[in-house]
């Protein structure tokens, strides 16, 4: 980190000795909050080397922000917290400076956050430091029921965990993204490649978890289920429907056959996340007994261009 230069010279990446007192301004708490995020993260095998602070004129901690590395050369953003303008402004700075750096090594290509709908000032901060505003993103949760049944056969419909070729997979993924009403502008950010990566989610994936419906011996949907292995649930992290299959109670049928899978595992829930503009989706989960927790904005900044 030390190898760092910029003409920003109060944005820097922080020293391991610098960390407890950055991590006090990232999280807005004292002492041992710190101290406990701090073992955590050792634990965990979370990396602070993309831990950033911006000092004013006497040297002060103004703002912080953390990037942790995902699987899919993605990255999630942390920041400290913001209650002035004065601080808005340095906020900015920091982040165009420690963005700008990690896009540029090549590393991660896709920097998302998730604000508080309602925090106007955080939502100019992350706008102004170029980030797009994708989606109001609702996060839902329904009991991982052991008396889910396996969905009643449709003729010429085929739901298999068999493993189908990435080259399969990833054109199955683009056809689902078609006209989509799910975070529709964020397949535009990311190469096709680490969209599948991140799916996967390194050892979290399982192969049984994933579901390709086949309509007439077509590719027509994909579920994809994850293990949480930290929390007590299991994620689809995943659900989409090519367009020629939508709207005829396909939909229900693939979702409950991976509630049916979900029923064998251990976990006590089954959460997801769907953009509030997706009405289809919405009724649908609703239906199988999902209630929405939380509503959070999903911004992101790429290394791509967006055509949207």
């Amino acid at each position: 980190m030390s190898s760092f230069h910029s003409t920003d010279d109060r944005s820097q990446p922080v020293l391991p000795a610098e960390r407890l007192l950055v991590l006090e301004k990232l999280l807005g708490k004292r002492g041992a909050h710190s101290s406990r995020f701090l073992a955590e993260a050792q634990r965990e095998g979370l990396s602070l080397k993309d831990l950033w602070k911006r000092v004013d004129q006497r040297g002060n901690i103004v703002a912080a922000g953390l990037l942790a590395s995902n699987p899919g050369r993605t990255a999630s953003l942390a920041i400290s917290p913001i209650h002035t303008r004065e601080q808005a402004s340095e906020t900015v700075a920091l982040l165009q400076t420690m963005t700008r750096h990690a896009l540029s090594v090549g590393k991660i290509d896709l920097i998302q956050y998730m604000a508080d709908p309602h925090d106007d000032l955080e939502l100019d901060v992350l706008t102004a430091a170029g980030f797009m505003n994708l989606a109001v993103l609702v996060s839902m949760e329904r009991n991982n029921s052991r008396n889910a049944k396996a969905p009643s056969p449709i003729a010429n419909v085929v739901l298999t965990s068999q493993a189908i070729q990435d080259a399969d997979m990833l054109a199955l993924l683009r056809e689902t993204y078609v006209d989509s009403l799910d975070c529709p502008g964020l397949s535009k950010l990311r190469h096709e490649k680490d969209i599948l990566d991140g799916h996967r989610r390194g050892g979290n994936f399982n192969p049984q978890l994933w579901t390709v419906m086949q309509i007439n011996g077509v590719n027509a949907g994909v579920a994809l289920l994850n293990c949480t292995p930290a929390a007590d649930y299991l994620e689809i992290a995943y659900f989409g429907l090519a367009k020629f299959a939508r709207n005829k109670g396909f939909g229900a049928h693939l979702l409950d056959h991976a509630l049916h899978l979900a029923a064998k595992h251990k976990e006590r829930s089954v959460v997801l996340a769907v953009d509030e503009r997706n009405s289809p989706a919405l009724r649908l989960y609703v239906s199988r007994g999902f209630r929405a927790n939380t509503r959070r904005v999903a911004l992101a900044l790429s290394s791509l261009k967006s055509s949207t």
